[in-house]
């Protein structure tokens, strides 16, 4: 993703188009404010720590910027609506 700095990821977070980061180590996680973002989010979906329903609610975000960006022929097919994965 994009090398966002602490002022930006702020803004990105309050605007919703990324997701509070746990932690102290920075304000926010997925920026998603492109189609380079929204490819990158995507593909690092898998890294996601917390489970599958952690990695469920980052997908569910994804699809939501997707659709907000008229991207969502980029979200994988295995996708489902509520971010859980077809098998």
């Amino acid at each position: 993703m994009a090398d966002y700095d602490a002022d930006r990821l702020r803004q990105l977070l309050r605007q919703g188009n990324a997701l509070p980061a746990p932690g102290q180590s920075r304000p926010a996680r997925f920026p998603i404010a492109n189609r380079d973002d929204l490819e990158n989010a995507i593909r690092a979906v898998g890294r996601v720590s917390g489970g599958e329903a952690e990695r469920a609610k980052v997908r569910r975000y994804i699809m939501r910027r997707a659709r907000e960006l008229g991207l969502t022929e980029l979200i994988p097919d295995t996708w489902r609506a509520d971010g859980t994965l077809r098998e």
